[in-house]
C-alpha cells in the first residue's frame, strides 16, 4: 500500500514534525506579539478551503471585530493545520477560528481557550458531520468497500476529513495503511471533493457542509457522486483567543463575534451566530482521540 504526501510515515506523523522544547515555547510566549502595543490584533485561520476567498469571505465580520476593538486586524493562514496551531504557541496569532480537533491539540501545546463556538445558518445547529463520498458507479456502500481502493484524507489535524473517519476505520476493524491500496492527505477538504470528483482517488472524507458548497461552486459533478458514509455529530469550530491577552480585550473579542448575525467566516459558511462556548465542550474529541489511541501531549 502506497501512502503519498504527509503520510510518508504514519498517519499523524506531520503533527508532530515540529517538536520543540518547553523552555523554547516559554521564550516564544514572552516574546509573543502584543497587539495592545502594536494596535493590531491577529486572526488565524486554518487552510480548509482556498485561503484568499476565505479570507475574503470573512471581511465583514473581520470588520465588526475591528470595530469593537478599535484595532487594525491582520488575518493568517496556516500552510497546513499544524502551521496555525504552531501560530498559537508561538504566541504569533491572538484570536482565531480552528477545527475542533486541532483546537484539542491546540490546548495541549499552547495556552488557548475556547470563547464561542460556530452556529450555522444551514442547520442552525453548534454541530456537523463527516461524511465520506466516492463515485455512484464506483461500487463503494459501505466502509468494508473501501478495502483495496485509493482513499483521501485531509490533513492529519482535520477532525472530519481524518480524526473522525479513523475512529470510524478503527471500530470497524479497518487499517487504511494496510487494507486501502493507497492513502493520501490532499491538504484541504475542498482538494479532496475534486480528487473524488476526477477520479483521482476512489472515496474521500470531508465535513458535510464544505461537501455542499463544494458542490454549489462546481468543484466536482455532484450528480456524479454520492455519500457512503455519515458520522454522528461533531461539535462545530471554536473560537478561541490566547489567554495571556488582557481581560479587557477578551470581552471586547466576545463582544464583536457576539454581534454577528448570518455573514460568512472562515470555512464554516453563514453563521447565524456564535453560542458562548468552554473548553469543556470539547471533551467529545478527547475521547474520540482516545479511541484512537494518541496521546495527545506528545504530537507536538
Amino acid at each position: 500500500m502506497k501512502i503519498t504526501k504527509t503520510l510518508a510515515f504514519s498517519a499523524l506523523a506531520a503533527l508532530m514534525a515540529t517538536s520543540a522544547a518547553i523552555s523554547t515555547a516559554e521564550a516564544q510566549q514572552r516574546q509573543a506579539h502584543d497587539p495592545t502595543k502594536t494596535g493590531v490584533l491577529r486572526v488565524g485561520f486554518i487552510p480548509a478551503e482556498d485561503s484568499r476567498a476565505m479570507v475574503r469571505q470573512s471581511q465583514a465580520i473581520l470588520d465588526i471585530v475591528a470595530k469593537h476593538t478599535g484595532m487594525k486586524i491582520e488575518t493568517f493562514v496556516g500552510s497546513d493545520y499544524n502551521a496555525t496551531i504552531e501560530a498559537f504557541r508561538s504566541g504569533h496569532v491572538d484570536v482565531g477560528l480552528l477545527g475542533p480537533f486541532s483546537y484539542v491539540l491546540a490546548t495541549t501545546q499552547a495556552p488557548v481557550e475556547a470563547f464561542a463556538v460556530t452556529v450555522v445558518a444551514r442547520t442552525m445547529q453548534p454541530s456537523y458531520q463527516s461524511i465520506i463520498i466516492a463515485k455512484k458507479d464506483s461500487g463503494i456502500n459501505s466502509l468494508a468497500d473501501l478495502k483495496g481502493r485509493t482513499f483521501a484524507f485531509v490533513d492529519p489535524g482535520s477532525t472530519s476529513g481524518s480524526m473522525v473517519p479513523s475512529a470510524a476505520f478503527a471500530k470497524a476493524g479497518i487499517v487504511p495503511q494496510k487494507d486501502f491500496k493507497q492513502v493520501m492527505y490532499s491538504g484541504g477538504h475542498d482538494a479532496t471533493i475534486v480528487s473524488v470528483g476526477t477520479g483521482k482517488v476512489d472515496a474521500g472524507a470531508v465535513a458535510d457542509r464544505i461537501y455542499e458548497r463544494g458542490c454549489a461552486k462546481g468543484l466536482a459533478d455532484c450528480n456524479t457522486l454520492k455519500v457512503v458514509w455519515t458520522s454522528a455529530a461533531i461539535p462545530n469550530d471554536p473560537l478561541l483567543y490566547r489567554k495571556s491577552l488582557p481581560d479587557d480585550l477578551k470581552k471586547k473579542i466576545r463582544d464583536a463575534f457576539a454581534e454577528v448575525k448570518n455573514l460568512p467566516f472562515g470555512e464554516m459558511g453563514t453563521v447565524a451566530r456564535f453560542d458562548p462556548a468552554t473548553d469543556k465542550d470539547y471533551d467529545s474529541i478527547r475521547e474520540i482521540a482516545s479511541v484512537l489511541k494518541l496521546d495527545l501531549t506528545k504530537m507536538k
